[in-house]
């Protein structure tokens, strides 16, 4: 288990916690995937809730697996907020060739799927009242909420607000124009050719315990498709398009460092929402903000922020909006 590094951050970084349950679930096309849910739980013990103040669905980042946000998980339900985490397709203990979609509709899909499958548990545990709907999504992630977002045919109904960290909209470092045409034309003709990364651990966190842990994480993998460049290209193009579609608060966690996702271009399309929204610019850190030395903050803005979302008294929505008068976290 991780722990904190100080007896500041005793309870601000709790470690990870177990799943209440795994599962396996079908997305919508069939395709098999891997989904872990945490109940809320009763913050003065480890003893789950019988009733849940919200629930979140968790997207992870690209390379990666929904087993890397247990901590995150832990963090929330100790608020009493229940969480459905999921691997992707292609990733982690999910079907699929490692790293590859042929459209970036079969990311949609899974989101999709994982909703159900949240649903279906927070209502076995309480029919009623209805409890608000989060989504959280983190690098590639946020770059598929944000994409569902903004589609009038694939936008998720009942949705509270969404959580971005570092959204991967754009690269951080850029591309050669002569790689990107490289990528672009074996897209078309070798969709499924896999080439390595050429991500650095320090790219991800600054933190080197957590960078031992992704380095020994034999559930991430290292390749990414020729296709699934393609479709991100088309991804990021859409969300920037459309942006102004998104109808729900937004919540930005957003590396100020990040040299994987281009932060000035989650400030751009951030600028173009019409929605609520509330942006933190997160001084010194890299990619990865829930696995920064300094994610106890991060942890504490992120639960301050969805308990505004929610009225004290009940489960309804507090009328879409955050508190203004909360200093900034980073500036």
């Amino acid at each position: 288990m991780t722990t904190a590094r100080s007896n500041e951050y005793a309870i601000r970084v709790p470690g990870p916690v177990d799943p209440s349950e795994t599962f396996r679930f079908a997305s919508n096309d069939g395709t098999d995937l891997y989904g872990e849910f945490f109940a809320a739980r009763d913050p003065r013990g480890a003893e789950p809730m019988t009733l849940a103040r919200a629930a979140v669905v968790v997207a992870h980042g690209y390379f990666e697996h929904c087993g890397r946000y247990r901590e995150l998980a832990h963090v929330l339900t100790r608020a009493r907020i229940s969480v459905l985490s999921y691997d992707m397709r292609g990733h982690g203990r999910s079907a699929g060739q490692r790293g590859h979609i042929g459209d970036i509709g079969e990311y949609l899909d899974d989101l999709a799927a994982a909703l159900e499958e949240l649903d279906r548990r927070v209502r076995a545990a309480q029919p009623e009242p209805e409890v608000p709907r989060f989504l959280l999504g983190h690098s590639n992630g946020g770059l598929v909420i944000l994409r569902a977002l903004c589609d009038p045919v694939r936008k998720p109904d009942r949705i509270a607000a969404a959580v971005l960290s570092s959204p991967f909209l754009g690269f951080g470092t850029g591309v050669a124009p002569t790689k990107d045409l490289i990528g672009r034309a074996l897209g078309r003709l070798l969709p499924r050719l896999s080439l390595p990364n050429q991500l650095a651990l320090d790219e991800l966190t600054s933190d080197p315990e957590k960078q031992e842990e992704r380095r020994l994480d034999t559930l991430c993998h290292d390749s990414a498709s020729t296709r699934w460049y393609t479709c991100v290209l088309a991804a990021h193009d859409y969300v920037a398009e459309f942006a102004a579609r998104i109808d729900v608060p937004t919540l930005w966690l957003v590396a100020a460092d990040d040299r994987v996702a281009d932060p000035a271009v989650s400030r751009a399309v951030r600028a173009r929402l019409r929605t609520p929204s509330l942006y933190y610019s997160l001084a010194g850190m890299q990619h990865e903000v829930f696995n920064e030395r300094e994610r106890g903050r991060v942890f504490d803005r992120l639960v301050s922020c969805l308990q505004e979302m929610i009225r004290p008294d009940d489960n309804d929505l507090a009328q879409g909006t955050f508190a203004r008068s909360r200093p900034p976290l980073y500036t």
